[in-house]
C-alpha cells in the first residue's frame, strides 16, 4: 500500500509527449539522411539505364545509315541522289548527338529529329526497318 500513497494522482504527460516528439525528430532526421543516400544511388542507376537505352537506339540508327551508305556506294544505280542526301543528313544528325552527359532538353528534341529522319530515309528506300525496343536491361550496381 505504500506504493499507492507515493504515486502522484495525476500523471505527468509532458515528459512522455516530449520523449515521443524527440523520437519522431530523430526518426525524421534518420529517414531524410537514408532517403538522400538511397535516392542518389537510385538516380545514378536510372541515369545509366536511360543513357544506355538512348545510346542503343542512336547506335541502331547509325548502323542502319552506315549500311545504307555502303550499299549506295557499291550500287549507285539503286539509290537516288536525293535519297543519298537524306542518308547523309541522317548521319550528320547522328554525329551531332552528344556523347557526354548534358543537362539540357535538346537531347530529346535531337533524338526526335533523328527518329523522323530515319523514318523518312527508310520510307524512301522502301525498307521495313524500324527500331524495336528490347527488353529492359538488367543492370545491377
Amino acid at each position: 500500500m505504500d506504493i499507492l500513497k507515493e504515486a502522484p494522482k495525476e500523471l505527468d504527460l509532458d515528459g512522455l509527449v516530449h520523449l515521443e516528439n524527440m523520437f519522431v525528430e530523430y526518426g525524421r532526421d534518420d529517414g531524410l539522411a537514408a532517403g538522400g543516400r538511397h535516392g542518389f544511388i537510385e538516380g545514378r542507376v536510372m541515369g545509366c539505364e536511360k543513357g544506355f537505352e538512348l545510346s542503343r537506339e542512336v547506335g541502331y540508327y547509325a548502323g542502319c545509315a552506315q549500311l545504307w551508305k555502303t550499299i549506295a556506294t557499291q550500287f549507285p544505280d539503286r539509290i537516288s541522289d536525293k535519297t543519298m542526301k537524306k542518308i547523309n543528313s541522317l548521319l550528320d544528325l547522328i554525329n551531332t548527338f552528344p556523347r557526354q552527359n548534358q543537362l539540357s532538353d535538346d537531347v530529346i528534341a535531337l533524338l526526335d529529329k533523328i527518329r523522323g529522319k530515319f523514318k523518312t530515309v527508310a520510307s524512301a528506300l522502301q525498307s521495313p526497318e524500324r527500331y524495336a525496343d528490347q527488353p529492359k536491361s538488367m543492370m545491377f550496381y
